[in-house]
């Protein structure tokens, strides 16, 4: 008998500590949220360096949160929060509109330019197929934190900035299938593995800021190099093997 009323007890107290946690995860990817908002006022502030730190708290949120809800279930124990759902308003916030707002701030980029990037991204995000079945992202995956940075790093003119944003808004459109890096079977762990160097680079770029030598702010384009190259060999790849 006391065996069989500890197993009820389990039962009983296991559902609260699940749907505890499930709920814990969600609060942990909407906390991505405030540190948005954080980022903003640290822009307005002009502490363009620490809004950086900000957004990097939050890209260190987003690679850690869905295997998190993965791991507690949050569909099954959390179902009245649409995880993807918030996940996609806080991406949205922290991989694309403050991102464009740092770069217009800190380099007065045309306002127009800012604005079709920001819509493009919108539909992106919204796209039902932006993540594939097969892992992948489809279209440009609104990578602008990262874009604008080293636009800034660079000290590209506004010609070049306005170029390259632009390409990349357009990309968001294209049928063309990017790395996920945490997802994307082929070659996963070398992905991360050199994915994890450019994460100890770029926040070495953050610290360093407009002091980067340019030895560590080139060689931190390698993983770009590689993440886009094995990008354009999958897709090449893959129409080969689909004609």
């Amino acid at each position: 008998m006391g065996c069989r009323s500890h197993g009820n007890r389990n039962v009983q107290n296991n559902p609260p500590v699940k749907k505890i946690a499930a709920y814990g995860v969600h609060l942990f990817t909407a906390s991505g949220a405030a540190l948005a908002l954080w980022a903003l006022v640290l822009i307005f502030e002009e502490s363009y360096q620490m809004a950086l730190w900000a957004l990097a708290g939050t890209v260190l949120i987003d690679s850690v949160d869905g295997a998190l809800a993965r791991l507690v279930q949050t569909k099954k124990h959390a179902a009245a929060i649409d995880g993807a759902l918030l996940d996609n308003i806080v991406d949205y916030l922290t991989w694309t509109a403050i991102p464009l707002f740092w770069i217009y701030a800190t380099m007065h980029l045309p306002l127009w330019v800012l604005l079709v990037c920001a819509a493009a991204s919108a539909l992106g995000f919204s796209n039902t197929e932006a993540k594939t079945s097969d892992h992948f992202f489809l279209g440009f995956p609104s990578y602008w934190n990262i874009v604008v940075v080293y636009i800034f790093l660079l000290q590209l003119s506004v010609f070049w900035a306005t170029l390259i944003m632009l390409a990349f808004a357009v990309a968001t459109f294209l049928p063309v299938k990017y790395v996920y890096p945490t997802r994307t079977l082929f070659l996963r762990k070398t992905t991360l593995l050199l994915g994890s160097f450019f994460v100890i680079h770029f926040l070495a770029l953050i610290y360093f800021y407009d002091r980067a030598s340019p030895l560590l702010l080139y060689s931190s384009l390698l993983f770009p190099c590689y993440y886009f190259g094995l990008s354009f060999y999958l897709n090449v790849k893959t129409a080969e093997t689909s004609s």
